[in-house]
């Protein structure tokens, strides 16, 4: 018999996985969906941060989607909370256009993302992310 805390668990990996598989299927109503109305999204080093409500979410990942081409992921490390995951996994793909305040002309590259997503009644109410932008400058120079 699987424990209360298995069962958190297990809806905190399909909330996770299933925000992942959206992103690279550039699918933001997916993304959304599973986001509280009042949302905050915080990404880290951004200059316009952090958003909040699903507006400014949806926004942000059609700028975010339109400049990457998302093409895998790679789990690392999943840490878990009564209200809480945290994710770590390397991100692989093209930079087509500008993100992370850099240009990134097409070209393909990995970085280390850290992903904090707080939940409320089954649903991400902040999501914090830490895109390893040290990495992505060496790649790009």
């Amino acid at each position: 018999m699987k424990s209360h805390q298995d069962v958190a668990q297990a809806e905190l990996d399909r909330l996770v996985d299933g925000q992942l598989r959206a992103e690279h299927d550039g699918d933001i109503e997916a993304i959304v969906a599973s986001m509280a109305d009042a949302v905050v999204h915080d990404l880290v080093g951004s200059l316009h941060n952090p958003v909040q409500g699903q507006d400014a979410v949806r926004r942000r990942y059609h700028d975010l989607l339109a400049a990457t081409v998302h093409e895998r992921d790679v789990p690392l490390r999943r840490l878990y909370g009564t209200d809480f995951v945290f994710d770590e996994h390397v991100w692989s793909g093209r930079l087509t256009g500008r993100a992370f305040d850099l240009d990134g002309h097409g070209r393909w590259i990995s970085h280390r993302v850290l992903w904090l997503l707080e939940v409320r009644d089954g649903r991400i109410v902040r999501e914090t992310v830490w895109n390893d932008l040290a990495a992505i400058r060496r790649q790009l120079q």
